[in-house]
């Protein structure tokens, strides 16, 4: 069982998530996927962002990759709503898109995107499987698939470093346990996950003080 058994909790808990998660720390680890990004040649890159919430990773990606063209999915109108709010605030309606729609059963054909992407939310599903063999079919060759996920492992003193960011410690205290009981992901499971997949070249990235870890591969 998953939290999108619930999906309820999506819509009623969306402006409280979009709160604790519009601080820094966690919008400069949503900006950091662009990093994988492939370069853009003659043509704006397309990018899948699954699992968007709130649009805080589309939104940061946005910033960063200006090239970039950002369809962001989500199976909770709520977020989207917010998301679609907070993109307009941000001046990004041309560069960002919405979609509702769920992971497992993308409504997109063959060959569409050159990335795809999720922050916090692959740990989330219960068909990992599924949301990653979607995630390839939707990709070109060579595109590259690259999120952020809750890590397995030791951290470092991410409370001293932090203890006065309120949002950020209440939103790491509840998605720590939670993540715990879902499956974390660490440097070996998360290249043996995409590789089962049919993703190559796959590899890690510690992030947020060891409490999240970027996994990246390509098709």
């Amino acid at each position: 069982m998953s939290l999108f058994d619930f999906p309820w909790l999506f819509e009623f808990g969306a402006p409280i998530y979009n709160w604790f998660n519009s601080q820094g720390v966690w919008l400069e680890s949503c900006a950091r996927l662009a990093a994988y990004f492939p370069r853009a040649v003659n043509a704006r890159i397309r990018v899948l962002d699954l699992g968007c919430g709130p649009g805080n990773s589309a939104i940061e990606m946005a910033r960063v990759r200006p090239d970039a063209f950002i369809v962001g999915l989500d199976l909770a109108p709520k977020m989207l709503e917010i998301a679609q709010n907070e993109t307009r605030r941000a001046k990004l309606t041309e560069n960002i898109s919405y979609v509702l729609a769920d992971a497992t059963a993308l409504p997109f054909s063959e060959n569409t995107f050159d990335v795809t992407t999720g922050h916090s939310f692959l740990y989330l599903v219960g068909d990992r499987a599924g949301v990653l063999r979607e995630a390839y079919r939707v990709l070109r060759r060579g595109g590259r698939w690259v999120s952020m996920e809750p890590r397995d492992g030791k951290t470092s003193n991410w409370i001293s470093k932090h203890w006065t960011n309120v949002r950020f410690m209440v939103s790491v205290l509840l998605w720590r346990p939670y993540s715990k009981m879902h499956g974390r992901l660490d440097e070996q499971k998360f290249p043996e996950t995409l590789a089962r997949a049919g993703f190559k070249k796959n590899g890690t990235e510690v992030a947020i003080e060891g409490l999240g870890i970027i996994g990246y591969g390509e098709k």
